[in-house]
């Protein structure tokens, strides 16, 4: 089935097989020498039992960013892989800031890199690959602001902005004037909000920020005052069960409010996050999607995915089509 999908960081498509494909091409440091010890050292297939063991990976994709190059070379991998499973459309998103802090790249540089690396792997796949930049929350807005700009810098492959990190001691409240500057100079706003932080982080996301989409949203899912809001507008949530089962934010995938949310009238779309670091792919998550909600229609989530994208709408259209025929003769 050809896929679409809306929330997948950059950071998180790095493999154990591009971790050591970057050791050997770039010197990036890795802290084992095999695929399999690799993949105990990277791939988190479980809830998690503390907040180091996510860090720990990070730092350790941090460091595999060791040049310009490197990053390249991840981008059009990332692509790569993503058009292996099947996705013709895939808005890639990506922190400069993080991207560039382990060895202290440039950040237009950084932010130039993933934008050609994604490009050749459009180019050699098929995929389309719109870009979106995130701020962290933990940075500050002075530097949001300066993350925005860059963003403007590198339109039209960039098409949106995201805030992400520690929702609860950084609300959104304090980013108001940067996403002012994002939607005055036309680019889309999505927002991670209410995942495992405060529900009302995601009504201020809406009604402050401007967002069109909530990366994750799912705290929302007893509140139906939030629920009306979001739906009313015609937000979407980008949900990711395996995502939010090894993060703690539900208890189980059985336990997740997909279904209830999806009942209740909310768009959603169904998205990796983080297919290497979780050990999954997009098509996995989406029989997992399919387990837990029994009878979800899987085009139709492609389609919702499509209509709420952020690209251009001739090249959403063009795989809107494909879904289309695919379906015809499925």
């Amino acid at each position: 089935m050809p896929k679409a999908e809306l929330h997948r960081h950059l950071a998180g498509c790095m493999s154990p097989e591009i971790a050591l494909k970057m050791a050997a091409r770039f010197g990036a440091p890795v802290p084992a020498g095999t695929l399999p010890e690799l993949v105990r050292c990277m791939v988190l297939d479980s809830p998690l039992t503390s907040l180091q063991e996510v860090l720990r990976r990070f730092t350790l994709i941090a460091h595999l960013f060791v040049s310009p190059d490197a990053v390249r070379y991840a981008a059009q991998r990332a692509v790569e892989d993503a058009a292996a499973d099947g996705l013709r459309y895939m808005e890639l998103r990506f922190s400069p800031g993080f991207t560039s802090y382990a060895h202290r790249l440039p950040l237009d540089a950084v932010t130039r890199a993933v934008a050609e690396g994604a490009a050749e792997g459009a180019r050699l796949t098929g995929c389309i690959v719109p870009l979106i930049v995130i701020a962290s929350r933990e940075m500050g807005p002075d530097v949001c602001m300066e993350t925005f700009r860059l963003a403007l810098r590198h339109r039209p492959q960039v098409v949106g902005v995201d805030l992400a990190g520690d929702e609860d001691n950084h609300p959104p409240e304090q980013f108001i004037k940067a996403f002012e500057l994002a939607r005055g100079e036309g680019l889309h706003v999505t927002v991670h909000a209410g995942e495992q932080g405060c529900a009302d982080n995601v009504a201020t996301a809406v009604r402050r920020l401007g967002a069109r989409r909530i990366g994750h949203g799912i705290r929302i899912a007893d509140r139906p005052d939030l629920i009306a809001l979001v739906r009313d507008q015609g937000v979407a949530l980008e949900i990711s069960v395996t995502s939010n089962w090894i993060v703690g934010a539900v208890p189980s995938p059985a336990e997740h409010p997909l279904g209830q949310l999806m009942a209740e009238g909310i768009p959603i779309s169904l998205n990796s996050d983080d297919p290497a670091l979780f050990g999954i792919t997009l098509s996995s998550e989406l029989e997992l999607c399919r387990r837990v909600v029994p009878g979800l229609d899987l085009v139709q989530a492609q389609r919702v995915a499509l209509d709420h994208a952020f690209g251009d709408p001739v090249q959403v259209g063009k795989v809107r089509q494909e879904l289309r025929e695919w379906s015809l003769r499925a």
